[in-house]
């Protein structure tokens, strides 16, 4: 997901790219599942179209032959993953191709399940379909840089957004709210958040901003679909509103211990547990099993520091208000710098940049992808 700029842009067949942009239709619905567009060409024109809505739904491929109908036969497809050639919740999308009498099938990018590899292409082949390997891949690997880490370590994509002061603080004070941007902040928030399947607080957090942590509109209307909502505590999570609301789901995040967290963790809430308090892996690992695929933390300074230590920041979101916070407002970084060197020096490069409302927006991303 690109906040000022579009993947597709930089495809140069004007098929595939039709079938990028379809495919980012299914922004925020597909999980577990990748984003998938395709479209059928004959004679020249596009005669059907389209994209995997949601899991457990027809996949792309069914939807564009089912819109193109008779005149699929003898057509061309172009499809931005490569088609499905096992039966999961529905049947193999290789065998749809096939029965419809496609001629040929341009893919924008290779399935990187090991399970699967090359599969889908393999048969499509046998069958007689001419098949044929995008020359760049990338925009399609862009399409669903989140899905791709999810399957390839099962962990989430960690995209973590921070709302700072021009002079660098997360807060004014320590302990106590603070209202750092404005609309354009929160018009980005609100889009990182509907694409996002979770998203994620700290509980110190949670409990000084009350946060409802949902998805909304313009108007402040919650939106039909919700992501997953979390409280992170590594000693417990307070009882905050949000998991009796009927907003949308919430889980507390804790470590296992032994005795448990009995009298530390929300009253009738699911609780989901990870392994080693210490290491904030451990909790990707089981937020990962638990089929985040996108996990969107919207960061204090201490939870920024530890994840950031420990190397588990996919993406950076930066929104930069117009006020100042002085010196004694807490630091955005916790954590020390070791030998007297500043600590991550030149360890981000900004990727992304813009202005909207009266806020500024900048993206970062890790020099070497996080572990």
């Amino acid at each position: 997901m690109r906040l000022f700029s579009d993947v597709s842009s930089s495809i140069t067949d004007p098929y595939l790219r039709r079938a990028c942009e379809l495919a980012q239709r299914g922004l925020g619905t597909t999980s577990p599942n990748p984003m998938v567009g395709c479209v059928v060409v004959a004679d020249g024109r596009i005669v059907g179209e389209g994209y995997h809505e949601s899991a457990g739904q027809p996949h792309a491929e069914v939807l564009a032959l089912q819109d193109a109908g008779d005149a699929a036969r003898g057509a061309d497809v172009y499809v931005t993953l490569e088609p499905c050639n096992h039966t999961g919740r529905t049947p193999p999308c290789t065998e749809a191709l096939i029965d419809a009498g496609i001629a040929s099938v341009l893919i924008g990018m290779a399935d990187p399940n090991p399970e699967v590899e090359g599969g889908g292409a393999a048969r499509l082949a046998a069958a007689g379909v001419d098949v044929c390997l995008a020359e760049d891949p990338s925009p399609c690997e862009s399409l669903n840089e989140p899905w791709l880490k999810w399957a390839r370590t099962g962990r989430p994509f960690v995209q973590v957004k921070v709302a700072v002061s021009l002079d660098g603080h997360a807060s004014a004070q320590s302990g106590a709210k603070t209202v750092i941007s404005g609309t354009g902040g929160r018009s980005v928030t609100m889009r990182l958040r509907a694409a996002a399947d979770a998203v994620l607080v700290g509980a110190e957090t949670a409990l000084i901003d009350q946060p409802r942590l949902t998805a909304r509109d313009a108007d402040d209307r919650d939106t039909d679909r919700q992501p997953l909502r979390i409280v992170w505590g590594r000693t417990g999570v307070p009882d905050l509103d949000l998991f009796h609301d009927a907003l949308g789901p919430a889980i507390a995040l804790l470590p296992r211990a032994d005795p448990p967290y009995a009298s530390a963790r929300p009253q009738d809430a699911e609780v989901l547990q990870y392994e080693d308090a210490d290491d904030p892996l451990s909790a990707l690992d089981a937020l990962g099993s638990r089929g985040i695929v996108r996990l969107l933390v919207e960061a204090g300074p201490a939870l920024l520091t530890a994840l950031l230590k420990a190397g588990a920041v996919d993406e950076l979101v930066l929104v930069h208000g117009g006020g100042f916070a002085a010196a004694s407002a807490p630091p955005l970084f916790v954590g020390e710098s070791p030998g007297g060197t500043t600590w991550l020096e030149r360890s981000l490069s900004a990727i992304e940049a813009g202005v909207v409302d009266e806020d500024a927006i900048t993206v970062w991303r890790p020099k070497r992808p996080p572990e």
